[in-house]
């Protein structure tokens, strides 16, 4: 056992290294990676508003390190424009940057109007709503901002591309394809700003890079998560041999518990058999755990088995009552009850004691098993999805049946334990250990 232990620890602060450093790693950009389009590698042109009916007249070159878009912006057309247009790949096969998270951007604006602004476009082909005899087809993932001149480049996050409205209504676009798309960029277009005045205008584009991650925060995570789980598998099943060798040992009292517990639910299908429930919750009335619960505390005695007993109160319930009204009030009742039964174990027996109080008579458990079970059910309440949508939490007292001593004392020293719960806080568990 302690050699078990020794190696636990041990890769315990080897995972916890690599984890450390392989984060440390990625928040000094150790996995980033960019990619640069090169104007020279791909085919540039100009767009204008005169194949719309305008009259703009645009004039695109490149001058070695920079492509410079020169246009006199027209008084004819009705959306009037002038734009770079740069085909990556004539064969559509194009740039995948979906592991990429930003681009950088480095253009000089050169406007009659101070802070005006230019688009962006990074055009996705897919063949679910793309053709290549329709380029308009190509999806619009769009950016509008102010480059400003001499300004150097600016980083911008692909998140903050929004794909086109008119686009998506135009090409009737489903829900699950109107998103941002960049796994297959065909198209890179930098474009004057809506309403722009007729007037000279020059883009210069100087550079086009794009940022991301070998290995994403999600990916590493992944790793260094599925590291501690095949770790933790590989303990857990050298644990399990370590059990198995000490079966034939524990043999007999093996034999000696499962004869209790088939009694235990032996005596749990008579109680089952006796039909009080409550109508509202489903669960067992005070009235029918009244001879059980006598002929419960005698089996314990005789056998020397722990008793305890776990009392649970809904919080707030008069709030849920002015809320939802009386009804909705039952509802909730209705499903918390369903609740306790599917989590109670099969030797347990769930009771509605009285409004929004409800018991559970855990037979063969001592008091820290107890309490363990009800932590669990208070999570479960606190976490459950109600079907009202309310935030629902309960309070819990918890103790263990002393030898001898009255059942009413037995219940009524959890009720004090749960009184303790609601003046701490509430949504908590509070044990007692004797009077």
């Amino acid at each position: 056992m302690d050699n078990l232990r020794r190696r636990i620890r041990l890769a315990a602060y080897l995972l916890l290294t690599f984890s450390s450093l392989t984060t440390i790693l990625h928040l000094l950009g150790g996995f980033e990676k960019t990619l640069e389009v090169d104007v020279r590698n791909v085919l540039y042109s100009s767009v204008d508003d005169s194949t719309q009916g305008g009259n703009t007249q645009s004039f695109i070159d490149f001058n070695g390190k920079s492509v410079v878009l020169n246009c006199d912006i027209g008084e004819e057309g009705k959306w009037p424009f002038c734009e770079i247009s740069l085909e990556l790949n004539n064969n559509l096969a194009a740039l995948d940057l979906s592991s990429f998270h930003s681009m950088g951007i480095d253009v000089d604006y050169f406007s009659p109007v101070d802070g005006e602004r230019l688009r962006v476009y990074l055009r996705n082909f897919d063949p679910a709503y793309s053709t290549e005899a329709d380029p308009v087809s190509y999806k619009f993932n769009a950016i509008e901002y102010a480059p400003g001149l001499d300004n150097g480049i600016k980083v911008i996050p692909l998140e903050s591309f929004q794909v086109l409205s008119w686009w998506i209504a135009e090409y009737e676009v489903p829900i699950e394809n109107s998103g941002p798309q960049f796994d297959n960029i065909v198209k890179i277009e930098i474009a004057t700003g809506s309403h722009i005045k007729p007037a000279h205008y020059t883009l210069k584009l100087n550079r086009l890079v794009f940022y991301g991650h070998w290995l994403s925060e999600t990916a590493l995570l992944k790793v260094n998560i599925l590291m501690w789980i095949l770790t933790a598998i590989y303990f857990l099943v050298a644990e399990r041999r370590r059990l198995a060798e000490q079966v034939n040992e524990m043999g007999a009292k093996a034999d000696y518990l499962k004869q209790v517990n088939q009694q235990l639910y032996q005596q749990s299908l008579a109680f089952e058999e006796m039909a009080f429930t409550d109508n509202l919750t489903g669960t067992q009335n005070r009235h029918a755990v009244d001879r059980w619960l006598k002929d419960i505390v005698d089996f314990s005695q005789r056998n020397c088995h722990a008793l305890s007993l776990v009392y649970i109160d809904i919080d707030y319930f008069k709030r849920i009552n002015d809320t939802l009204g009386h009804h909705g009030g039952d509802e909730v009742l209705k499903e918390f009850g369903r609740v306790l039964n599917l989590r109670a174990r099969k030797t347990d027996v769930v009771v509605r004691w009285g409004g929004e109080e409800f018991i559970i008579f855990c037979p063969a458990t001592n008091l820290r098993g107890a309490r363990e079970f009800a932590e669990m059910v208070r999570e479960i309440v606190e976490n459950y999805q109600w079907t009202n949508r309310l935030p629902i939490t309960c309070s819990i007292g918890v103790t263990e049946y002393l030898s001898g001593e009255d059942i009413e004392v037995f219940i009524q020293r959890a009720d004090n334990a749960l009184y303790k719960a609601k003046q701490q806080g509430r949504n908590r568990v509070v044990e007692v250990i004797g009077p």
